[in-house]
């Protein structure tokens, strides 16, 4: 599981149990209709939003980036190209789909609320063992 290597799986755990949780949220606020779908979709573009990120960036920045010129420099077109569809994506919901804007704003705020979920989870290992040492 490469998410394991690189220390990522509880972050990956938490955004997706937050998007979910936000999506329960949305069903109690509002019965299962569009401002839960919307909630819903906003929480999968939060979870594919850090997905992305976490692959470029490990890419780009990790403990073993690209030393390639040229594939650096594609990784860096696709890290930005990846916030123009995020935009493109959200634009369609909101104008084209008619999706409520805040609903869709709850689901995407599953990814700052999972992030800082894991970061303030009790640390597994020892700090003299940990993935980072």
């Amino acid at each position: 599981m490469a998410a394991r290597e690189t220390g990522t799986l509880v972050y990956d755990l938490v955004v997706v149990g937050a998007a979910l949780a936000f999506t329960a949220l949305a069903v109690l606020l509002w019965g299962a209709g569009r401002e839960a779908l919307a909630t819903s979709l906003g929480g999968t573009l939060a979870v594919l939003n850090w997905l992305g990120l976490r692959w470029l960036g490990a890419r780009l920045l990790g403990a073993r980036p690209v030393r390639s010129g040229r594939r650096k420099a594609l990784l860096a077109v696709l890290f930005v190209l990846k916030f123009g569809v995020l935009i493109g994506a959200v634009w369609v919901l909101i104008r084209r789909a008619g999706l409520d804007p805040a609903a869709l704003a709850l689901g995407y705020s599953a990814l700052v609320a999972g992030l800082l979920g894991a970061a303030l989870l009790p640390a597994r290992e020892r700090a003299e063992g940990g993935s980072d040492a």
